[in-house]
């Protein structure tokens, strides 16, 4: 959570990002960061945390609480002013570089829960900019996006994985880390199962990275897991978590604020590696949306 009136030392680079600054500009002109995070399609947490690198760069506190308020300081008023320009001019810049309508094919495979939870706004975005640039989409277990990719089918790929065991270490863009934890519907039901030497789970069919985590750490465990419901769909996981089904691994960014994360009595789980991989031939089109997704993700994942 952002706290007010921090202690700040002095000021850590030379240089401003644009994407702190787009985000500090909303925050204000939004009067707060739960409805700045709704404009900019990201975490108030996310956006919390953006203000706070801002404020480190800069040196100086950029805003104060008064009252139900929130109010510029006086740095704050001299980075919002100079900030807008910025922006402003980024945006002139932009038009006049794609003044001449930029056309082209992305192929980009990724998970469904990862497209669910994290992708359709950016897609939104970049077809507003790009409306000529052709998009297609392909959603699918990782393993079989991972084959895929390597056939040349994407000119990018998003996969999950434990470790970076895979080939083409070098056409990997950038990776993220996201704990992988247990979730079921509520305390009471959880205790049941942990209380059993059987644990109904909820996982995807096969080839499924988290489901074969989860039974070898069960079994490890001298617990006995019970395939309750098999899904490729993560909102059909979700639903039947929410009836009470059985329990499942996810990663914790994509956790239901109604569901219960399984702290202790079940076995560790490794975290979730996010990673974005680009084609062998780097064409510009898929460069943009790259750069979009690498912005996206960097704001709501730890790398």
């Amino acid at each position: 959570m952002y706290e007010f009136n921090i202690d700040v030392m002095g000021p850590q680079i030379s240089y401003l990002d644009l994407p702190l600054l787009r985000t500090y500009i909303t925050v204000v002109d939004q009067q707060g960061f739960s409805l700045a995070a709704n404009e900019l399609h990201r975490t108030q947490s996310a956006i919390s945390q953006q203000i706070k690198k801002l404020e480190q760069l800069v040196g100086q506190p950029l805003l104060r609480r008064s009252g139900r308020e929130i109010v510029m300081t006086e740095a704050g008023e001299l980075v919002y002013r100079y900030g807008w320009k910025m922006l402003q001019v980024e945006q002139q810049l932009r038009e006049e570089l794609f003044s001449e309508e930029i056309t082209g094919r992305v192929r980009l495979g990724i998970p469904e829960d990862l497209a669910t939870h994290y992708l359709l706004p950016i897609l939104a975005r970049f077809r507003d900019q790009f409306p000529r640039i052709q998009l297609a989409v392909e959603c699918d277990l990782t393993e079989r996006l991972y084959d895929n990719f390597k056939a040349n089918e994407y000119e990018l790929v998003i996969l999950k994985h434990e470790q970076l065991n895979v080939s083409y270490p070098n056409r990997i863009v950038k990776t993220w880390f996201d704990p992988l934890v247990w979730v079921g519907r509520d305390a009471e039901t959880c205790a049941k199962w942990q209380a059993s030497d059987h644990i109904p789970i909820i996982v995807s069919p096969e080839p499924c990275v988290y489901r074969r985590q989860v039974i070898h750490r069960l079994g490890a465990a001298q617990l006995a897991p019970e395939l309750a419901y098999v899904s490729e769909s993560y909102n059909s996981k979700i639903l039947a978590v929410r009836a009470g089904l059985g329990l499942a691994a996810l990663p914790k960014s994509l956790v239901p604020a109604d569901c219960v994360i399984v702290e202790k009595g079940l076995p560790e789980l490794s975290p979730t590696q996010i990673s974005l991989f680009h084609s062998e031939i780097q064409a510009k089109v898929a460069q943009f949306l790259r750069d979009r997704i690498v912005e996206s993700f960097d704001a709501q994942l730890a790398v």
